[in-house]
């Protein structure tokens, strides 16, 4: 290293006695080679000597406003960028260079200044316009610098002008734009991966999922990308096509076989499609490469609480919770197989967590208030779904579980309210067009308007035999006995049930068959022992 030192300090001792053009030449060279060799500081004192012999060099100049832009010193760095603009006020390279310089102190204004003065010297330079649009994107002008880019010449226009025009327009959230400017980048190179990716996501973002499909299965058909292909995967997964699920899983896996994400979508195809066997293989070998994998655990015990394996789906629950306790879904799924092993205690704790841990309070509250009512504490249970309807009043399962608890402990006028609610939510809800229907049969009250819902319930559940039992007991009211008795009859043929065939002896006695009456009474007193108004009906006939 000494050897070279003396070398230079003799070579710059000739430089000095030598002519000035030529010494300012091989100054600039040896400045040159330090700053290649990362000798910054060092190159800048040759450049500063080149420039005291050659001062009007513009590359001189250029060289040294590069290297002093290199350690941080801008100001002196445009000073020199500038001198030499004075001397060369169209060169491109000058204006872009002072540019820089301001880009280093953050004055985006200023850098914008010297950019756009470069555009007017060169306005089909792509770079220069993909230069000023990124700083008024950095500048927070976004929409400036899509009308920017949309200046530009089209005849000089590549794929990339319109990947920056659509990332623009995504940054704006028009991403209806932003799909159409991929759309003329594809237009220009159909082999574009870039286009293809953007124009699929861009329909993802939309919601049009098959478009983002049909894009990026053309980018798959050409190479494996493994985020196009997961993100292909998951939009199968959305759209229930689980075969394509599965064949694509294996080809991902063939190239990263550790990949947890493709395993538990693998899983979960295999989970849908019924082959419980698979999809726990798979759901545990993804929890054997990944210990903190709490979705995969919780699949596991889904499947596991659907095959009745009870202690083997808590145990990966509470695996699970020691990981991440605020799992809501994992909470959910232990007060459901608590409820199968019949520990409500637990259930009850699991629910009130969930809740505690941000729950679907409408949600956790109505299976509160079914475990309290299998519980038969129906006070509890009465509440509990008062407080899930006060979360949500339009939720028909739990409007439809109050509903059945009324009626059960004998609040049928609040119990008729209800139905008539969920007729106002749900026109097409069977279960409460029959109830309307039966009770104002049972009142006596609007008959024709009980037999439209009670024919509207036998519409969607055609072959009901509670419905046409409904059906059966209006005519009767209406004293049309033999068009009951054929919808009782055939009421009865369906389902056996007490109140049917107390219905049915009702007939039989408007029409004078005292010993079918007889029957059906006799039979109906076996099934319901404690019904004291069948057996009142039953003896009448003996």
């Amino acid at each position: 290293m000494a050897i070279v030192n003396i070398l230079r300090i003799l070579a710059l001792s000739f430089l000095l006695l030598s002519g000035k053009g030529d010494g300012a030449y091989e100054l600039f060279s040896i400045g040159s080679q330090l700053e290649l060799e990362g000798k910054t500081n060092e190159a800048i004192e040759y450049y500063k000597m080149a420039h005291a012999i050659e001062p009007r060099s513009v590359e001189i100049n250029i060289s040294l406003a590069g290297a002093l832009y290199s350690v941080q010193e801008f100001d002196e760095g445009i000073a020199f960028a500038k001198a030499a603009l004075e001397m060369q006020p169209d060169n491109i390279r000058l204006h872009q260079m002072i540019a820089l310089g301001y880009v280093g102190k953050r004055d985006l204004i200023e850098a914008l200044k010297y950019y756009e003065q470069a555009l007017e010297y060169a306005p089909r330079n792509q770079d220069l316009y993909f230069a000023v649009a990124t700083l008024l994107e950095a500048s927070r002008q976004v929409p400036e610098a899509i009308s920017l880019l949309e200046r530009m010449p089209e005849d000089i226009r590549s794929p990339e002008s319109y990947v920056r025009l659509a990332a623009l327009a995504g940054r704006m959230n028009d991403h209806m734009s932003a799909v159409d400017y991929y759309r003329q980048g594809y237009a220009l190179d159909t082999t574009d991966i870039t286009t293809m990716i953007g124009m699929a996501t861009g329909f993802e973002m939309l919601g049009i999922q098959d478009s983002s499909i049909f894009y990026y299965e053309k980018v798959h058909s050409d190479t494996i990308i493994i985020n196009v292909a997961q993100r292909l995967m998951d939009l199968y997964t959305e759209k229930d096509r689980y075969d394509d699920v599965m064949r694509l899983a294996a080809e991902i896996l063939k190239h990263d076989e550790y990949n947890n994400h493709v395993r538990r979508s693998l899983g979960f195809a295999y989970y849908k499609r019924g082959d419980f066997l698979s999809a726990l293989n798979e759901f545990h070998v993804a929890l054997r490469q990944d210990p903190s994998d709490t979705y995969s655990a919780f699949y596991l015990a889904r499947i596991y609480l659907e095959q009745g394996e009870y202690d083997r789906s808590l145990r990966e629950i509470k695996g699970a919770l020691r990981i991440n306790p605020d799992f809501i879904e994992l909470w959910i799924y232990l007060g459901f197989v608590a409820v199968e092993k019949e520990d409500y205690e637990l259930a009850q704790h699991a629910f009130t967590e969930a809740a505690y841990r941000g729950g679907d309070l409408a949600q956790i509250y109505y299976l509160l208030g079914a475990v309290m009512e299998t519980r038969e504490m129906d006070r509890d249970a009465y509440f509990y779904y008062k407080k899930a309807l006060k979360e949500n009043p339009t939720n028909v399962a739990t409007l439809q579980a109050l509903a059945s608890l009324s009626s059960r402990i004998g609040r049928d006028d609040e119990t008729l309210e209800i139905f008539r609610a969920i007729l106002e939510i749900d026109t097409l809800n069977a279960v409460a067009l029959n109830y309307v229907g039966y009770t104002y049969a049972e009142r006596n009250d609007s008959l024709d308007y009980a037999l439209q819902l009670i024919d509207r319930a036998l519409e969607i559940d055609v072959d009901n035999g509670y419905y046409i039992d409904s059906r059966g007991w209006v005519f009767y009211k209406m004293g049309r006995y033999e068009e009951a008795l054929r919808e009782l009859e055939r009421a009865n043929e369906i389902v056996e049930d007490a109140v049917i065939l107390e219905h049915l002896g009702d007939v039989y006695m408007k029409l004078e068959n005292r010993e079918a009456a007889r029957e059906a009474y006799k039979r109906a007193a076996e099934l319901d022992a404690g019904n004291k108004s069948i057996k009142k009906k039953l003896d009448s006939v003996k």
